[in-house]
């Protein structure tokens, strides 16, 4: 089911609350981060969401990633946020974090079945490095590919549709022989293996076609994001069209789409949010 401009609008004002939780741990703690991939696109087109859009990324580098889960223990407003990891639910199959806005609910078609927290949320990546012996990167990116479907079949994503295929089932046939711990453990391993080594990219260990030379991540800057401002990549330039091309057009019409909801809830924020669409305060 898809949203009308009005619930994503409200959807975009309870995303930026989360980001700007975010923000102030980061800050607080002394955190590197930076918005990224239609984020990133957001602030240098549009000063603020893409009009489309209803998402929000935010990536670290590996240790600053760890760092920031470490900080939310004693710095996140519990009461109003929940941090999902791949420790605090079995069936969470993700390798990044989703910053959570309690008493909210958004479920995903593809993961409408899981038994998971399904909070209105932000992304929160961490970029692992890979090697850059051509050979070392191919078998790395493929054991991430293999333990990432084995995990997601596991824990029951996909939507009908992909659940009939056969290449969906010859995957479920194979992960009855692994747990979903020992899944995450051997794909966290993995991830980890070149954090330690000085390579020339790194990924984001859900989109490995998307491959970020790791020299962009150390020169940051702030943008206007809205009516606040978040640290992005200085070298945008270099970095958005390495991912998308030529990021400054705009996509035919048919192609500005908001991904594909199954059901949205503002809870206890409806009203609030609602006020926000006018009063344009957070």
């Amino acid at each position: 089911m898809s949203i009308n401009d009005k619930e994503k609008k409200k959807l975009q004002r309870a995303i930026l609350i989360i980001a700007c939780e975010v923000a102030r741990i980061c800050k607080k703690n002394d955190i590197p981060y930076f918005i990224n991939g239609g984020t990133q696109i957001g602030a240098v087109r549009h000063n603020g969401f893409i009009p489309w859009d209803d998402d929000f990324d935010i990536g670290f580098k590996r240790k600053d990633y760890e760092k920031f889960i470490k900080a939310c223990d004693k710095d996140l407003n519990k009461d109003k946020f929940f941090l999902q990891t791949p420790e605090t639910e079995e069936y969470y199959a993700f390798d990044f974090a989703k910053l959570q806005l309690k008493g909210t609910e958004i479920i995903e078609d593809f993961s409408k079945n899981v038994k998971i927290q399904h909070g209105i949320f932000v992304d929160l990546f961490p970029h692992d490095n890979i090697p850059d012996c051509k050979l070392k990167r191919k078998l790395f990116l493929f054991k991430n590919h293999l333990m990432k479907n084995i995990l997601w079949v596991k824990c029951g994503y996909g939507e009908k549709k992909h659940k009939s295929k056969l290449s969906y089932k010859m995957v479920k046939f194979v992960s009855k022989f692994f747990s979903i711990k020992q899944i995450k453990q051997s794909r966290s391993k993995l991830l980890d293996k070149y954090n330690n080594t000085k390579t020339t990219q790194c990924i984001i260990s859900d989109y490995p076609n998307d491959l970020i030379m790791n020299s962009w991540l150390d020169d940051l800057q702030l943008f206007r994001f809205e009516e606040v401002e978040f640290y992005g990549i200085k070298q945008y330039d270099a970095y958005l069209k390495s991912l998308y091309g030529d990021y400054m057009s705009l996509p035919p019409e048919s192609e500005r789409i908001v991904h594909s909801n199954y059901k949205i809830d503002f809870g206890l924020y409806d009203g609030l949010l609602e006020d926000m669409l006018y009063g344009n305060n957070i």
